[in-house]
């Protein structure tokens, strides 16, 4: 029997507005609102809800990561999103995997803070969903051997990476391995998750069009015990539009993968199942974003780094939530000034007109905080 593993990243940031220098110590007000108001509800009737609810219809099994921010935002602008949600977990079809709650990269600064947010997540995951997670995914899958020490030290059984281009060819990503610290390490299949996510509606591509029938072949031709398919969610109804036939793809594939017997499976399902392979070390970080599969997406750039550098700076403050929600890495994702095609991703949900835009308003905000909440400022 082969077997496929359905992976989601459910995140929406609170997106900061455009903030003036002239503002610096007279208005602490960061946030967008009104933007994230109209994306989010607009990603609920696109694609949270109706797909969701279409999981429940075809009994489709997935693992989910939900962040701290899309949360906030669900229970705030539209509730429904998260009873739909507390359906599809209650129905025993899906897992919930944890990651830090504000959707950060404090894993690749400081371990003490890392372990915070998580253990933030973990705590609105139990008081909302009843749930205690076991596996874990980071922050866009940022992943390297020292991530895994520290989420094996919180407990965590299983965590997930992507299956970069150099990894796969000496280690195929359809098969569970071992990280050093003993984790379930589960490589991503980019080439069958990309396949949906990004080349789906693409006339030009030479599988175009992708039907459910073609697709559930390829998984069965796969060689290896599981597809490892993970994506953001947003692929269903907002990446890919309705008008793409991406639902009707949706619905059809339980059906087709059925036929050719091949059962969904949770990650931690799959943990259980399946020997695990040999041990991944992973001494480098990578990620599933952008071609490099490296944190370029977030630190490639000079404005990049200084804006990350001076965020650290302002540890000490008085005000813990607020400086975490500065920490999104969504933040300095929109100052990316790569190249086509890795830009048309970073313009997903993106609300500034430049990535320079997006620098200068969040190093005013930066200043104004330092001003009102950090200790000792001058």
């Amino acid at each position: 029997m082969k077997n496929v593993v359905f992976y989601f990243e459910v995140h929406q940031p609170r997106r900061l507005r455009t903030y003036r220098l002239n503002e610096i110590g007279r208005n602490h007000d960061y946030f967008w609102e009104s933007k994230n108001k109209e994306i989010f509800q607009r990603a609920a009737d696109r694609c949270y809800i109706p797909t969701t609810r279409l999981f429940i219809k075809k009994g489709i099994r997935a693992s989910f990561s939900l962040s701290g921010t899309f949360i906030e935002q669900a229970l705030e602008y539209r509730p429904e999103v998260i009873e739909v949600f507390k359906e599809y977990f209650s129905s025993g079809l899906g897992e919930l995997i944890a990651e830090t709650y504000y959707h950060s990269l404090a894993s690749i600064w400081d371990r003490d803070e890392f372990k915070e947010q998580v253990r933030e997540q973990e705590r609105v995951l139990r008081d909302i969903f009843k749930i205690k997670p076991v596996t874990f995914r980071n922050t866009e899958l940022i992943y390297s051997d020292t991530i895994s020490d520290y989420v094996s030290s919180l407990g965590y059984r299983n965590i997930l990476a992507e299956g970069t281009e150099q990894l796969i060819s000496a280690h195929s990503p359809n098969f569970v391995y071992r990280s050093p610290s003993k984790l379930n390490l589960f490589l991503r299949n980019f080439r069958l998750s990309d396949d949906i996510s990004f080349r789906f509606s693409n006339w030009g591509w030479n599988e175009y069009p992708l039907t459910a029938d073609k697709y559930a072949r390829w998984i069965d031709d796969s060689p290896g015990d599981l597809a490892n398919l993970f994506m953001d969610y947003e692929t269903f109804g907002e990446h890919q539009v309705a008008e793409t036939g991406i639902f009707g793809f949706l619905e059809r594939l339980p059906i087709e993968l059925k036929e050719r017997n091949i059962k969904m499976l949770t990650v931690n399902e799959a943990a259980e199942m399946f020997e695990k392979r040999e041990v991944i070390s992973i001494k480098e970080l990578i990620s599933w974003a952008d071609t490099n599969r490296d944190t370029s997406p977030w630190l490639g750039n000079d404005m990049q780094k200084e804006a990350f550098s001076e965020m650290q700076k302002l540890r000490d403050n008085g005000n813990r939530s607020l400086w975490r929600h500065l920490q999104t890495s969504d933040i300095v994702y929109y100052m990316s000034t790569g190249t086509s095609p890795d830009q048309i991703v970073h313009e997903y949900f993106n609300p500034y007109k430049s990535p320079y835009y997006a620098f200068l308003s969040y190093m005013s905000i930066l200043e104004d905080f330092r001003r009102e909440y950090v200790k000792n400022s001058t």
